[in-house]
């Protein structure tokens, strides 16, 4: 630890604000959870942006800041003075022990703050007094009301002994970018190609997570070593081949009826064959999730537009390969029954895309997707019905 934080590598696909689609809080969630002790849970805006709580009761308090708007963690910054006001409330209502927390800026940029850095480096008594003595400095009846000042103001009225443990107590760390500590880890497991689509695999699941416990109103808290058991085993499932991760979460019912009032042809394919109501909500969530999962893998260059083509030919075999092996062996059932069983045994189908698994609805919304351009049709005489543009 240096008195400038830590401060890692560099990367191009760094982003701004937003890495693989999501946001710093939630990289930096998934980061902990990576790393904490088994028995620690994390969580996400509960106490603090995130928070690792240890097993003993200690924990760590953590706010993550990007560069977007200014300097958060310059000397007269009002983000810098507003953690520590808040840490000082904290502690001074009696809601966590200064002496067993500690308190971080997780800092995401290239700006520097001279006080933090000194905050940061603090590990004595005597200095952290000298910098407080300092900070108080700041502010006089002339300017009390100015910039940062009423947070600092906040900050020093929790007292001496809590502000000076909060000093002690405190880390900046300065990171370039924040994926790359979650890349390490998944690197040693999983394809260098598929690296970061894992990455986005393992934040999206744990941003995932502690939306499903808000919903249900639970604690949004995840316990790390439980993390990493179902982690783990999705990579054994998925990480020979590689995975392509999901770009969307399923479609919100008034999304769903729309498309249904619109009546596509893939659904008048399917209602044509009777299939039940469930089959039919399916089918659309899964074709609407399938068709922005195309357009993001390739906009983004996972993907490439032969591959898809290639896909869309080798689903189509499989489509006659059933569609005359139902014909020959349930030619006593009528043309609707033989319609079902021949979309029950496509759609159940999984199939790679460049060599990589895809999610589990990927392949039946690729079905439903020929289907709506009839390059395919469950009923057995769909030519007829719906004749190809």
């Amino acid at each position: 630890m240096t008195a400038t934080g830590i401060i890692k590598g560099s990367s191009k696909s760094a982003a701004p604000g937003q890495y693989l689609g999501y946001g710093l809080q939630d990289v930096r969630l998934c980061h902990h959870l990576l790393k904490s002790a088994e028995a620690c849970s994390v969580s996400l805006e509960f106490i603090e942006d995130t928070a690792i709580h240890h097993p003993d009761g200690s924990l760590v308090l953590e706010q993550a800041k990007s560069a977007l708007s200014g300097n958060p963690i310059g000397d007269g910054s009002v983000e810098l003075w507003k953690s520590f006001a808040y840490w000082g409330s904290l502690c001074s209502e009696g809601r966590i022990d200064p002496a067993s927390t500690d308190f971080r800026i997780y800092f995401c940029g290239q700006k520097k703050g001279q006080l933090a850095q000194l905050l940061h480096a603090a590990t004595t008594d005597v200095e952290a007094a000298a910098l407080l003595e300092k900070i108080g400095k700041k502010v006089g009846p002339h300017n009390q009301e100015k910039g940062a000042n009423p947070k600092i103001t906040e900050f020093l009225g929790a007292g001496p002994d809590i502000c000076k443990q909060i000093v002690l107590n405190f880390r900046l760390i300065i990171d370039a970018d924040p994926l790359e500590p979650i890349r390490e880890r998944l690197r040693f497991v999983v394809l260098d190609e598929s690296v970061d689509d894992f990455c986005a695999h393992a934040i999206g699941t744990a941003k995932n997570q502690i939306a499903a416990l808000i919903r249900e109103g639970e604690v949004p808290t995840i316990v790390a070593g439980v993390f990493r058991k179902q982690l783990q085993a999705f990579i054994r499932k998925h990480g020979v081949l590689g995975y392509l991760v999901p770009t969307t979460d399923d479609p919100d019912k008034a999304k769903i009826a729309s498309v249904l009032e619109a009546m596509p042809v893939f659904v008048q394919q399917l209602l044509k064959v009777q299939m039940p109501d469930e089959f039919v909500v399916r089918a659309v969530s899964d074709f609407l999730r399938s068709d922005a999962d195309r357009t993001d893998w390739a906009a983004e260059g996972r993907i490439v537009k032969e591959s898809l083509d290639e896909l869309h030919n080798d689903l189509e075999a499989h489509f006659a390969i059933k569609r005359n092996e139902i014909e020959e062996t349930l030619s006593s059932k009528d043309e609707e029954a033989r319609g079902r069983q021949l979309y029950r045994s496509c759609v159940t189908h999984q199939a790679p895309l460049e060599g990589r698994s895809v999610p589990g609805y990927f392949i039946p919304g690729t079905y439903n997707m020929l289907a709506d351009v009839s390059r395919i049709g469950w009923h057995p005489l769909y030519p007829k019905f719906f004749p190809a543009n």
